[in-house]
């Protein structure tokens, strides 16, 4: 499997090429759950909110309570205030996505229910059967890999609603072409590079890195899980593996892979405000494994990742025509802020391109 971290290489303004061939990557499940920006607005200015404590609060006379702890009365409206203020904001923007969806389906007239919900499940559990999982554990497995990325089986199971309906949503809106599939095949069977790749801030931490490893003779697995700025992959020794013919990827970073030598330390590569250094640990020539052996396989992958890419736009589309009030003070606030946060980040991204030389 390629490294989840060649996506540090990539840059986020990358070209319809670059875009299509990132796609050409995306695994089984690749569903979006980041923020998205609600652009439709409630018809009234939210309210001031009062202050919210996240700390247990003693419930007023007469007031309902969630628990009573050695006779003290903790208070179910500010526990339910405390929990929408700390995990409102994600859960609200789901529930409008997948009610869009699912409303836009049935306009459509697709039918969208857990059947198709659990199927997307099944799909991924069957996953782990490569992994020789036992079947009656493999739910268990996920959860403990969701966990480890921060990630619970109740969001996960929401996303996999979300995933149910663009799919439905998405039939007969993208087509893969033979390119694309030749494009998959090249960048997962064509020839790769495996590196330890350190990434560094400054020049003169790309020069302290060359000293250790090059006169020094440090572990380059060693100096990686030192220096390198990518949480990411620094674990594991900065190692990935980079695909020659990866189209997405910078020309600068492949065709400096494809010059690395063995006991080589690679110059300083510019990317992103940040510095790659790489250090070969082999070379990977192309596999024997014909297209035509993988064609079917390659091309429902990339159907699946561009029917999600589709959905991903046309969830954005529903919610900029959609007309949301949101009644809930706490997530009307909170709303409000989220909106006022990415137009600030989209004016800074504004300006920060205007002030790059072209």
């Amino acid at each position: 499997m390629l490294s989840k971290n060649l996506q540090s290489f990539r840059s986020n303004g990358a070209n319809k090429k670059a875009a299509v061939a990132a796609a050409c990557l995306a695994v089984l499940l690749s569903v979006g759950t980041g923020r998205q920006a609600s652009a439709a607005t409630a018809t009234k200015p939210a309210a001031p909110v009062k202050s919210i404590s996240i700390l247990p609060t003693v419930a007023s006379p007469g007031e309902p309570a969630l628990v009573e702890i050695n006779g003290e009365r903790l208070s179910q409206p500010a526990f339910n205030d405390a929990l929408t203020a700390l995990y409102g904001t994600s859960l609200f923007q789901q529930w409008v996505q997948i009610t869009l969806l699912k409303q836009a389906c049935a306009q459509a007239g697709l039918k969208v229910g857990p059947a198709d919900i659990q199927k997307q499940m099944e799909k991924v559990l069957a996953q782990l059967q490569a992994q020789h999982v036992p079947v009656g554990q493999r739910r268990a497995v996920l959860a403990r890999l969701l966990a480890q990325h921060g990630q619970n089986m109740a969001d996960f199971e929401m996303s996999l609603a979300k995933t149910a309906y663009i799919l439905a949503l998405a039939k007969g809106h993208v087509d893969v072409t033979d390119q694309q599939i030749q494009t998959a095949y090249n960048i997962q069977y064509g020839p790769r590079v495996e590196v330890r790749d350190i990434v560094v801030r400054s020049l003169e931490d790309a020069a302290n890195v060359r000293q250790l490893i090059m006169h020094e003779q440090k572990d380059p697995a060693v100096v990686a899980a030192k220096m390198s700025i990518n949480q990411q992959n620094a674990a594991n020794g900065g190692l990935t593996i980079i695909p020659i013919e990866d189209p997405s990827l910078p020309q600068l970073l492949t065709d400096t892979a494809k010059r690395l030598k063995p006991g080589h330390l690679s110059p300083a590569i510019p990317l992103s405000n940040v510095y790659h250094l790489l250090w070969l640990v082999k070379k990977m020539p192309a596999a024997s494994t014909p297209l035509s052996a993988v064609k079917g396989d390659l091309k429902e992958k990339l159907q699946r990742a561009l029917d999600l890419q589709w959905g991903n736009q046309e969830i954005q589309r529903l919610v900029k025509s959609a007309t949301i009030k949101i009644d809930n003070p706490i997530l009307a606030q909170e709303q409000q802020n989220l909106l006022a946060e990415i137009k600030a980040q989209q004016e800074a991204a504004k300006k920060r391109a205007a002030s790059t030389p072209h």
